[in-house]
């Protein structure tokens, strides 16, 4: 006998996760109105997600419908339930429940494991069978099926708590990230740091953002199996074995497949050369590749040697043999390595085989089918500004590489960010013109810039009466016609786009000392301020500059003990900066001008900008604080402990 069904309105329950781990880390969501839709003779309504990061341990059923059905009056015939989602069907039991297994992976399958509510269209189809026969009764209008699939919530950064740092988990010394992407896109977490000294094992936990200076909690700690972590702090300590030839330790965690694992380096990741061509006063680094090679590209007049740290001598590294090209290496003594002529060179250590080699860098260039055939170097110039090799170019899309000397021997490839020596060919999706910037000689891997052209300048520069129209003073660009500098004026003054000569200056049109037009067409100075240091801006875009005088610039934050205090710097002029020595406590800072938010400067210690975020001072002390601003292409601070 036909059996007809109804199927009434239910709300669907709470979805459970797959783990303990993983529970009440995201709030259910509260329920909505029903969608309701046919069903044969009856009818399905949906209502607001369910989470599976809440299912009762044990569990293996999600609800994801209510089903009832009139009594039937053919016992041999029951009902058999079958949800579909596209073309993938499931059973459903009698009571309108799936596998939570099943559920979460057509979840992760179509938008990835980020613990947010989704939506999947789905039917429900009917038989009736006695075990041998299958009778089709009737398949549902499509309905939705909201739910969150289980995953952890991943934050930003987690911070290494152990007995490195005396297990102070306001401690934030070690600090894992990502690459800053989505951290469901990419959940792994790396941190390299330096060995213990006294080579001993490490002992710690993983305190999330959130957990800083709190209980223990929401720490990653040792799960049940070798290379697992746990969440909650539901495990044991988390144990690095000391491993006697490592300088360094990378940690890796992958915080959605639970694993965890650390790599043992043996060698720094920076040396340093020293030599003639800074008075053996300055350091070049020479970024390695984990494997004890190291490169850069260095400006060199005269003898140098190299040294693992920056910031003193020892277990640095002399000429055992060779000359000025090429040779071995010793950490017994020895001489500096020979004179070379003032230059670039491209400089290669191999401290596996104790050896250097010094290659005169005649050009650097880009080749590739950007200009059309791979046959053209299009020649780039040494920006004694940004430290980078540079080409302003018009260019097609294709393919591209730079290499040393017109020859092959030593390329560069790969990604943008991460350059190698014969990487794969780098990618240029689009024709047009191109500011092109290669980073050589810096603390980082090689990586390289490329950026549309806007047509102006990098930098322009004020001169005037204040140093006798003798000294060209840097106003950074940004790339879009708009420059901003700091610095003393006395007198009148005007600007230019070249440092060193006076080809396209611009005078002014109207105005006054304080604000005006441009012109390159030929005008008058631009009038003399009052004797002070002042910020200048200067907007190409609309041809108009403008001063604002700088009465004080300071320091305020909670290192002062509240966010009401400025402490003032003074300048210095032999030193080109605004310094002081102040007690600070540990917290937050930054610096600002005239007492004022309109004008401050935050972000890194290194580069400064206009609104960075605050500065974090970890310890108190007295420190020697000196701000530069606009010196040598860019805003930047140093800090030192008295």
């Amino acid at each position: 006998m036909k059996k007809i069904l109804f199927i009434a309105a239910a709300a669907l329950f709470g979805l459970a996760a797959c783990t303990e781990d993983f529970k009440d880390w995201t709030p259910q969501a509260q329920p909505t109105q029903p969608e309701v839709v046919s069903f044969g003779n009856g009818t399905i309504a949906t209502v607001a997600g369910t989470n599976l990061n809440v299912l009762p341990e044990g569990e293996e059923l999600v609800q994801v419908c209510s089903i009832s059905a009139p009594t039937a009056t053919d016992e041999a015939f029951t009902p058999k339930y079958v949800i579909n989602f596209g073309d993938q069907s499931f059973d459903l039991d009698a009571q309108g429940r799936m596998k939570a297994e099943d559920l979460q992976a057509l979840l992760s399958d179509a938008y990835g494991l980020r613990p947010v509510e989704r939506e999947l269209q789905a039917t429900v189809t009917m038989y009736l069978t006695n075990g041998n026969t299958e009778i089709f009764i009737a398949t549902s209008d499509p309905f939705t099926v909201k739910a969150t699939p289980v995953a952890p919530v991943i934050e930003a950064a987690y911070y290494l708590t152990g007995s490195i740092n005396g297990w102070d988990n306001t401690n934030t010394d070690y600090k894992l990230t990502n690459d800053g992407s989505d951290p469901y896109e990419n959940p792994v977490f790396k941190l390299r740091f330096e060995a213990p000294e006294d080579g001993s094992d490490i002992e710690f936990k993983m305190t999330p953002e959130s957990g800083l200076g709190g209980d223990w909690s929401g720490c990653l700690t040792a799960g049940n199996e070798e290379g697992k972590f746990s969440y909650n702090n539901a495990g044991g300590n988390l144990v690095i074995t000391a491993d006697p030839d490592a300088l360094y330790y990378e940690l890796t965690f992958n915080m959605l497949d639970q694993t965890w694992s650390v790599a043992p380096i043996g060698f720094n990741e920076f040396i340093y050369e020293i030599g003639n061509e800074s008075g053996w006063s300055a350091v070049h680094p020479l970024h390695g590749n984990g494997l004890g090679q190291y490169e850069a590209v260095i400006y060199l007049d005269g003898e140098f040697k190299f040294k693992p740290n920056k910031d003193n001598w020892d277990g640095d590294w002399e000429k055992a043999s060779g000359d000025g090209t090429s040779g071995t290496l010793t950490t017994d003594g020895g001489p500096n390595v020979d004179g070379a002529a003032a230059g670039f060179y491209f400089v290669q250590v191999d401290l596996k085989e104790m050896t250097y080699k010094i290659t005169p860098v005649q050009n650097i260039s880009i080749i590739g089918s950007v200009r059309g055939s791979w046959d053209t170097d299009v020649e780039m110039t040494y920006n004694e500004i940004l430290n980078c090799w540079e080409a302003r170019e018009t260019l097609v899309a294709g393919e591209f590489k730079f290499r040393l000397n017109h020859d092959w021997g030593i390329n560069w490839g790969g990604e943008f960010e991460n350059l190698t020596q014969g990487g794969a060919n780098l990618q240029l999706a689009a024709d047009g013109p191109y500011i092109i910037r290669l980073y050589l000689s810096d603390e980082a891997p090689a990586h390289c810039t490329v950026k549309a052209d806007s047509g102006y300048p990098d930098n322009i520069f004020e001169i005037g009466n204040e140093s006798g129209w003798g000294v060209s003073h840097l106003l950074l660009g940004n790339g879009a016609g708009q420059y901003s500098g700091i610095y003393y004026l006395n007198g009148e003054f005007k600007f230019k786009p070249n440092k060193d000569n006076w080809d396209g200056d611009f005078e002014k049109v109207s105005g006054d000392a304080y604000a005006g037009t441009l012109t390159t067409d030929g005008g008058p100075n631009i009038d003399g301020p009052e004797a002070g240091v002042y910020m200048i801006d200067v907007d190409l875009t609309a041809m108009t500059y403008k001063l604002t005088a700088l009465t004080s610039v300071s320091i305020i934050g909670s290192v002062k003990g509240s966010w009401d205090t400025d402490v003032d710097l003074t300048y210095n002029p032999e030193a080109g900066c605004w310094e002081t020595t102040a007690e600070l406590g540990a917290g937050e800072w930054k610096f600002r001008a005239n007492h004022d938010w309109a004008i401050n400067w935050g972000g890194s210690e290194s580069n400064l900008a206009q609104d960075g975020a605050n500065l974090q001072l970890a310890e108190a002390g007295t420190y020697k604080v000196q701000l530069f601003l606009s010196y040598a292409g860019a805003h930047y601070c140093t800090v030192t402990k008295q």
